[in-house]
């Protein structure tokens, strides 16, 4: 594990110093969006469909993800640890790049389930220093 904690953190120092921020970015978003199951779109799909509006949406998402939530009018994913098999056990910080990552999960999740375009913000970042990741949807 050493070896690709070393390798990731080679290939991040590169992309961070040789690639343009968008195009990190939108690399980094296509891997996260390959790493998803399809099965798992599906089981969020099928709560979205039988739903029929957002609130419903998001009562119900928590039979299957318990990480979604929404605070006023925002909707936040949260996780209390850092999910990646790739870096779950780097013990130092990484670049904040490699969240565009997860941000690319969380795209084609809520893309796909929900049937449109979505945005998503990283908030916080576990790999970061901070104590959780955070992102918000913006639907």
């Amino acid at each position: 594990m050493k070896h690709l904690h070393r390798w990731i953190k080679g290939l991040m120092d590169g992309l961070d110093s040789k690639v343009d921020e968008r195009t990190r970015t939108r690399v980094l978003e296509d891997c996260g969006q390959v790493c998803i199951s399809s099965s798992f779109i599906e089981r969020v799909k099928h709560v979205w469909e039988r739903s029929g509006h957002l609130d419903s949406f998001l009562e119900n998402v928590g039979e299957v993800w318990g990480h979604i939530k929404r605070e006023g009018d925002g909707i936040y994913v949260e996780y209390g640890e850092c999910y990646c098999p790739l870096v779950k056990g780097y013990p130092e910080k990484i670049s904040s790049s490699w969240c565009n990552c997860s941000r690319g999960w969380l795209l084609e999740l809520f893309e796909i389930a929900l049937g449109r375009p979505v945005k998503i913000e990283l908030e916080k970042s576990i790999k970061q220093g901070d104590d959780i990741c955070r992102f918000r949807i913006l639907l």
